[in-house]
């Protein structure tokens, strides 16, 4: 054998017609039990059809220019990824852990008599309460409280806890590879499904479960989109792991397709490219995306449960945190029309970046518009929805308090404008001027039993907008009567 495995040497043709799964499925299942990386054949085609057999990746692999057909039309199960970049060792140990509580840094393993092998990605659930209960289209019952974090072999706890835990249900610690592993080039092409339009979300892609990866280089298309399809989990999804990252790619848009919501009626379903659950340390840097003004387009990532993410020198048409992201930054970034959505705790960034999105922030009503932390927003170019005409919101959320969420609900503490053009020249005639942030609590009363709180400080320096308009801080300013308010030019 050579000093890298190729497909071809377990059976592959790699001619685009004939389906290659079963010696690309051979050819990793070799090269990690011998330890060996991988080579694909610059100028194969490789074909893959329907057939359910997801192919472990535990060496460095290369794809190299090779292309990949990705045949959706009739998966025997769509749930399965294509490829899943899996730990040396799929094995889980149990931690017997004390209560926890927020912001705690470290545990006295010494004292609970515990030695830990490695650094450890560890999950914690109690059934203390739900929470994530969300409203709208879309309500559910939410999730039990959740938290994950990297416990070190000397006791650290990083990536913070977000919640206390006086009682755990389940903790789940998995070893985390210290040394970094590259999968990297290819161009995968996935021939997209025409499934019924249900909220059976499809995976046939690349699923990161090992800590320390970098994808780098990896190109993604759809082509065959049709009338009606399934939504798609996203074709790079990275799960259940810490310092990971995406870098270099280039990723697609979905066509949106609709279906009937948890309250009969109808609703777009969600279809991203990009997926991160349970990830602690993403970085997402040089990812790239055409059309990000299409708004027939699904943005193109989204998240749950995720801590420390950066988005850097990147072109997406969305960012999306579900469940309670922890520190989000976009620096040096273009995002397009779906803009940037989340909720969460900590630190919230966006720097020396141009947005084309209809509100600059949208704090998801349907999770509470909840941010626990402080909001920068600095240098920043802002032209809203440029193919509309309306009356811009630059920070949006809405949450009348009647909707128990599982947790309180607050806007930012701090609020920072910093430097930042607005465009604001595609407006109705009768446009009174940029509106800061929204009337986040319509029809509340003072009775509401779970109310949003509002910001303790606004700070505004150097905000300039192109329609000379001076910039309305809120509709209802009664909502902001205890804000500090600073407006400095």
């Amino acid at each position: 054998m050579d000093s890298y495995i190729s497909y071809e040497a377990f059976g592959a043709i790699g001619d685009g017609k004939n389906d290659d799964i079963a010696a690309i499925a051979a050819a990793h299942a070799y090269a990690n039990r011998h330890g060996l990386p991988v080579r694909t054949r610059p100028d194969a085609v490789y074909y893959i059809g329907g057939r359910a057999m997801p192919v472990c990746i535990r060496t460095p692999t290369s794809f190299t220019t090779s292309r990949f057909l990705i045949d959706d039309r009739a998966p025997e199960d769509p749930s399965l990824p294509i490829f899943e970049v899996c730990p040396t060792e799929d094995k889980v140990e149990a931690l017997a852990l004390p209560p926890l509580h927020s912001g705690q840094k470290s545990i006295d393993l010494a004292a609970l008599g515990i030695t830990l092998s490695a650094d450890m990605y560890v999950t914690v659930t109690s059934d203390e309460r739900r929470q994530y209960i969300r409203y709208g289209l879309n309500a559910d019952a939410g999730a039990p409280q959740t938290d994950s974090f990297v416990l070190t072999k000397d006791g650290r706890i990083l990536f913070g806890i977000n919640w206390d835990y006086t009682r755990l249900c389940a903790v789940r610690a998995t070893p985390i590879d210290e040394g970094e592993m590259v999968i990297e080039g290819g161009h995968f092409e996935t021939i997209a499904n025409a499934a019924e339009p249900r909220l059976t979300y499809y995976h046939r892609g690349i699923r990161i479960r090992r800590s320390h990866t970098t994808v780098r280089g990896v190109r993604h298309t759809v082509v065959g989109e049709g009338e009606r399809g399934a939504p798609y989990l996203g074709f790079f999804n990275f799960t259940d792991c810490a310092f990971a990252t995406l870098e270099n790619c280039y990723v697609s848009g979905h066509r949106i397709y609709e279906t009937v919501g948890s309250q009969g009626k109808p609703v777009a379903m969600g279809s991203y490219d990009v997926n991160c659950d349970s990830v602690l340390g993403m970085t997402l840097r040089g990812v790239r995306q055409d059309d990000i003004l299409n708004p027939g387009l699904w943005g193109v990532f989204g998240s749950n449960f995720c801590k420390r993410l950066l988005f850097d020198s990147c072109v997406l048409s969305r960012t999306d945190a579900h469940r309670g992201l922890r520190d989000y930054t976009i620096r040096n970034s273009v995002i397009g029309w779906q803009g940037t959505n989340t909720i969460g705790f900590g630190e919230m960034l966006i720097e020396n970046s141009t947005c084309y999105c209809e509100h600059l922030v949208g704090f998801r009503p349907d999770y509470g518009s909840t941010w626990h932390g402080d909001l920068t927003i600095r240098n920043v170019r802002w032209i809203p929805a440029p193919h509309t005409t309306l009356s811009p919101t630059m920070l949006y959320a809405r949450n009348d308090g009647r909707h128990n969420f599982g947790y309180p609900v607050r806007l930012p503490t701090h609020i920072l404008i910093e430097d930042v053009t607005v465009e604001d020249t595609n407006v109705p005639q009768d446009y009174a001027g940029l509106v800061i942030l929204s009337d986040f609590a319509p029809a509340a009363t003072a009775d509401a039993p779970y109310p949003l709180t509002p910001p303790e400080r606004i700070t505004i320096r150097n905000l300039h907008c192109k329609s000379g308009k001076p910039p309305i801080l809120c509709p209802h300013m009664e909502l902001l009567a205890d804000t500090v308010i600073v407006k400095e030019t």
